[in-house]
């Protein structure tokens, strides 16, 4: 996923309007299965590190995993996150699947999510609103208070947004 080739197949076919949206899904299934596979793999070297973990540094067990899935979404991040704003709900659903997976391996801090997670529970689809909406409940447990100040920075940037959009029609 990191190749040259691959990246850029991948972030056009996630950025290009025209682009089918079976070939949107299927780029968002790869990362969902790639996230799915990784947490495998660090559920298993979990358990591997309990049973040695007398013998064996912490430090060593998995950094150099969890620093590629890291990096991946990274590089993909963005698309994955504009397309919650995508017309088709299978597109949006799918996204919200690796949202919810990249929130539980902390792979990005959730400031940056939070936002999104936000607006897909107006989503016209009842089941990603519902998705959505227990990611940011799930959210509000782990960090409270985290939400409404977010909620209220996101809030004042449509506000300066709007101000500054109102100026230039002035201008």
């Amino acid at each position: 996923m990191l190749g040259q080739d691959m990246r850029e197949l991948y972030i056009d076919l996630l950025t290009r309007k025209e682009a089918p949206v079976k070939m949107r899904c299927q780029v968002l299934r790869n990362m969902l299965m790639y996230l799915m596979e990784e947490e495998a793999m660090m559920i298993k070297a979990d358990q591997e590190w309990k049973k040695l973990q007398n013998k064996e540094d912490l430090k060593e067990m998995g950094d150099i995993q969890s620093g590629m899935a890291s990096t991946i979404i990274q590089v993909y991040f963005k698309q994955i996150l504009e397309s919650f704003f995508h017309h088709h709900s299978q597109v949006r659903m799918i996204a919200l699947g690796v949202i919810t997976l990249i929130l539980r391996q902390g792979l990005m801090h959730p400031v940056q999510i939070v936002p999104y997670l936000i607006s897909m529970g107006t989503d016209s689809d009842s089941t990603i609103r519902a998705k959505a909406d227990q990611q940011v409940q799930e959210l509000d447990k782990k960090y409270p208070g985290f939400i409404q100040v977010t909620t209220i920075n996101t809030r004042q940037t449509s506000r300066v947004t709007k101000i500054c959009r109102n100026m230039t029609l002035f201008m």
